[in-house]
This record gives C-alpha cells, sequence and structure tokens, in this order.
C-alpha cells in the first residue's frame, strides 16, 4: 500500500480542511493510506477527529501559529521517522506551507493543492516561486485557478493538473431532518452559507434583499458563518426584516433542503462547494461570475450567475426566481445529474490519484 502524508498550517476549519478529510477517506478506499500533519490548533479539533476515522495517523505539531519555524523541525522529525510515498500539501492561501518545501527530504515527491492562489509580492512572491520548483505536481480546483498560477508565477503549465472538487450526494440525498430554522411558516427562504468576510460579498446581497421585500415581503434571508465581518455586517443590516444571522451551523444539508434558493454573492471565488451541495438538495443556486462557479454551473441551465458586486443584479434574478417556482424544475433536475457525472467524492479522489500515479 502506498502511503501519503496530508499538510496543512490552516488555523481555520473552512473549505480546504473539508477537502482534505473526504479526499483522505475516498483514498483509503482506494487503497491508499493516507495520514495528517497539521498545526496545533483548537479550532481543527473536528478535523483531527474525523481524520483518525479515516484510518490514517495523524500528527499534531506543537506549534503556535502558522510562522512558528517549529512547523520545520516537527515536520523533519516525523518524515525521518516515518516512511511516505509522497506528501500532499494543502496551500489554502498561496504562502502556506512553505516550510514543508524545505523540511521534506531529497527523493520524496511534494504535490501541492492550490486552494486560493492569489499574488504574492517582494520576497514572499520570491519564496513562492522557490516553492513551487520543488513541487512536482501542482493540482488546481478550477480553471480560474489554473490561469492564475500561469499569470501570476508563469508556473508551467505541464505541472497543473486540474481536478475539481467533489462531494458525497448520499449525504445531502439521503437526509431527510428537518432544520430549526427561526422564520415563518410558508416564507420563501434565501440562502448563504459562507464566512462572514468581505471578499464573500454578504453585503451585496443583503442590499439586494431591501429590494427583493418591496416586491416580495414573504421571504427571509438566512446566512449561516462566522468570520471577521460578523460585526460589521450584523451593525448595518441586522435592522433589515426578516434577516437572520445564524452563526456557525453543523446541520448544512437540512438547512439546504429548507431553502428555496442559494446565493453565493463571492466578489472572489475559489471554488464554491456550497453550490455543489445545493444542486444536490434541489435548490437554486445563484452565484457570481468569476472563479469556481463558472466552472460548476452552466449559466440558465443547472443555476444562475450574476456580476459580482452588483445588488441590483442580484435582486432582478432572485425575484425573477421566487416569483416563478414552476421553472425551477428543470434548473434542479440538471443540476443534480451535473453534479453526479462531474463532482462526486469518487471522481475527484479517482484525479487525485491519478495525479499521485503520474509523480510514482
Amino acid at each position: 500500500m502506498k502511503h501519503v502524508l496530508f499538510y496543512t498550517d490552516t488555523p481555520n476549519l473552512g473549505g480546504a480542511e473539508k477537502h482534505m478529510l473526504l479526499l483522505a477517506k475516498h483514498l483509503h478506499q482506494k487503497g491508499v493510506g493516507v495520514s495528517l500533519a497539521y498545526g496545533r490548533y483548537s479550532t481543527l479539533r473536528k478535523l483531527h477527529d474525523e481524520f483518525t476515522k479515516c484510518g490514517g495517523s495523524v500528527y499534531m505539531l506543537d506549534t503556535l501559529h502558522k510562522h512558528d519555524p517549529r512547523h520545520y523541525t516537527r515536520l523533519k522529525k516525523i518524515l525521518s521517522k516515518h516512511k511516505f510515498d509522497l506528501i500532499h500539501l494543502h496551500l489554502w492561501n498561496p504562502g502556506a506551507c512553505r516550510y514543508a518545501f524545505f523540511a521534506a527530504p531529497k527523493g520524496l515527491p511534494i504535490v501541492t493543492t492550490e486552494h486560493d492562489p492569489f499574488e504574492l509580492r517582494g520576497m514572499k512572491r520570491f519564496l513562492k516561486k522557490k516553492c513551487l520548483k520543488k513541487t512536482m505536481r501542482t493540482i488546481v480546483i478550477s480553471s480560474d485557478n489554473f490561469r492564475l498560477l500561469d499569470e501570476y508565477y508563469e508556473f508551467p503549465a505541464e505541472r497543473l493538473e486540474l481536478v475539481h472538487n467533489g462531494i458525497e450526494i448520499d449525504k445531502f440525498l439521503d437526509n431527510h431532518d428537518q432544520a430549526d430554522l427561526p422564520v415563518q411558516k410558508g416564507t420563501q427562504i434565501i440562502t448563504c452559507v459562507a464566512e462572514l468576510h468581505h471578499r464573500k460579498g454578504h453585503r451585496y446581497l443583503l442590499e439586494a434583499f431591501r429590494k427583493i421585500q418591496a416586491h416580495l415581503p414573504l421571504t427571509s434571508l438566512i446566512l449561516v458563518g462566522t468570520g471577521p465581518a460578523e460585526s460589521e455586517l450584523k451593525d448595518q443590516y441586522s435592522q433589515i426584516p426578516n434577516v437572520h444571522f445564524l452563526g456557525w451551523r453543523d446541520d448544512i444539508p437540512q438547512i439546504l433542503r429548507a431553502s428555496d434558493v442559494l446565493v453565493l454573492p463571492s466578489l472572489k471565488e475559489a471554488f464554491g462547494q456550497v453550490i455543489l451541495e445545493a444542486m444536490v438538495s434541489n435548490v437554486v443556486t445563484v452565484a457570481t461570475n468569476n472563479g469556481g462557479p463558472v466552472d460548476i454551473i452552466k449559466n440558465g441551465l443547472t443555476g444562475y450567475l450574476v456580476p459580482p458586486a452588483s445588488s441590483e443584479a442580484l435582486a432582478e434574478k432572485l425575484i425573477t426566481i421566487l416569483k416563478n417556482p414552476e421553472q425551477r424544475h428543470d434548473i434542479e433536475k440538471a443540476a443534480l445529474n451535473s453534479v453526479k457525472e462531474n463532482f462526486t467524492a469518487e471522481k475527484m479522489a479517482e484525479g487525485t490519484l491519478a495525479v499521485y500515479k503520474k509523480v510514482w
């Protein structure tokens, strides 16, 4: 059996970390052992526990933060003590995991996944390009990420591999529990599941919701997530009737099933995993036409794409959808079929394993 070590220095439990967990589970089913090394953060306790269930070893590095040089020494010790056939670094931003590139012993193949690439400058850019040279293959999760790595770092296209994220469809199809939501019965529900961060574009959705309520007063807006913009958004918009900030929730499948529309109004979106989750939950999706959503949604066929930073475009599209519920069926059916064909966890694992085999 081949054995792979996943490594991340993220302090957050977000999309990239959920991707790692799902990928490890399905690689294990394909006969590849996967272990995990990560920095000591209480926020990642759930990742630790769930990863253990996948059958791999978990190494919690005794570090204080992502810049702690002990990432290098602790990781180097693990790699010298245990035999791995490959180390897979999950870069949640372009500067992530930099110690690992130098801790990996000569001869150990390095594969990276760029979850959210953007441009670095100065010394950070110099180090990034140096790290990229040590990488045998880099996986990108969207066509836009493929373009960005070439544009920002002139990374050779022959060492880039496009492998879309995937989801476990049955988790959503087989879930019929009811979500506990603070909305009136008979209300149409618009839902956004995203970190409360300025780049996610919540303010444009909230401004759009003001306009929507003038036409459709029996509509609620559900915002799921936490983040650095939470206080500001609550101060500015919580007085709007039927706006609900739910914070962190574990019952996303149930919330999606209760929703009429899922909106992802991001100014920049690396992929958009929640779009897939909504598509298999029979929920029409509206997202901005940048980054990952462009790979997922066929506009007008499996969902809708609108320009970023436009509350007017969002409001117009959402009003049309909510006023014409009979037109949603074809979209929902096509969306489900698209996920089944293109975005399953099984397909993601197959694509990743194909990359590993090229390296091996």
